[in-house]
């Protein structure tokens, strides 16, 4: 048997259910209506696009620039100088104001009584700062230097304890068959000519030594034998003056006239002559070994003259 329809008139609450058309509209994205009026077309968002479940790869985005080195504010003191945190130091940088400046005469001009009130309460701000900031850069980095040295003790001590330590169970038993003699040894390397080697080295070293002082000895006797000629005073250099344009002396004479400069011999070998010169055969320089035996002869006496007396002559 249905169930009894209900009028109106008996649940006056009740009202009858009225349909009602409402316009379909079909969007044509893939974004929510929402989402669409949140983010501009101008947006890559704008179209929702499916991504990945596996995240991409961190982008660090590169910096332009390069930061400066870092100063550093409590450098070791050198030549007696004053640490920064010490009385003096900081008596000399942040002076109090001198007497002069406080029994100064003040101004009748409450505005300019003023200003001076406050150039004064700046300055000792400024001070007291200064000192303060000194104080708190010196405290943290005592605490920087002391708890990086902690770390870098540990580090070591690790380091240590890992290199002294034996051969894991797990990898000795699991490690594959070789002799033991074969295996890397931790004192290192066998040297039975390190001794040997050494002694030579040494011996290398002093003879090294001995040779470099010998050089030193006759480079400073050399100069010692050539400064004789060196122009120290206003009187030599005078003289080397008048005796190289000494237009009376006979330097510069050749066998057909007597000359005033240097031109008056000859004039200098060209390029293609000391070519030429070269390429002659031995006939061809024959004279000119002749005439040159003297000075040969002169500068082999002059060679046997310096090592007989060990020295430059």
């Amino acid at each position: 048997m249905p169930p009894p329809r209900l009028h109106s008139a008996a649940c006056p609450h009740i009202q009858p259910r009225k349909h009602q058309l409402r316009p379909i509209s079909r969007l044509f994205s893939t974004s929510h209506p929402t989402q669409r009026l949140a983010i501009g077309p101008e947006s890559p968002n704008f179209i929702h696009v499916p991504q990945s479940a596996q995240p991409d790869a961190y982008y660090r985005p590169h910096i332009k620039g390069i930061l400066p080195t870092p100063r550093l504010i409590f450098p070791r003191p050198a030549n007696g100088a004053e640490a920064k945190t010490s009385p003096a130091y900081l008596a000399a940088t942040t002076p109090d104001p001198s007497e002069r400046t406080l029994n100064a005469p003040k101004s009748k001009d409450p505005s300019t009584r003023r200003l001076v009130e406050w150039k004064a309460k700046i300055s000792e701000h400024r001070r007291r700062n200064l000192r303060e900031s000194l104080m708190e850069l010196r405290e943290r980095k005592l605490k920087t230097d002391k708890r990086l040295h902690a770390r870098t003790a540990s580090k070591q001590r690790m380091r240590a304890r890992l290199l002294s330590a034996p051969t894991p169970a797990d990898e000795k038993f699991t490690m594959a068959s070789v002799l033991q003699s074969s295996l890397p040894s931790r004192s290192g390397l066998q040297d039975p000519d390190r001794d040997a080697r050494i002694e030579q080295k040494r011996a290398n070293f002093a003879a090294h030594d001995a040779m470099k002082k010998a050089e030193r000895q006759n480079a400073l006797h050399t100069l010692y034998m050539n400064a004789r000629d060196f122009i120290v005073t206003e009187e030599k250099l005078t003289e080397a003056v008048e005796k190289a344009f000494d237009p009376s002396s006979k330097q510069f004479d050749n066998d057909a006239k007597r000359g005033l400069n240097i031109w008056n011999l000859g004039y200098p070998l060209t390029v293609r002559e000391q070519l030429e010169r070269a390429k002659k055969g031995e006939s061809g320089r024959m004279v000119e070994r002749l005439s040159g035996f003297r000075g040969v002869t002169d500068e082999r006496m002059r060679r046997i003259g310096e090592e007989l007396t060990g020295g430059k002559i």
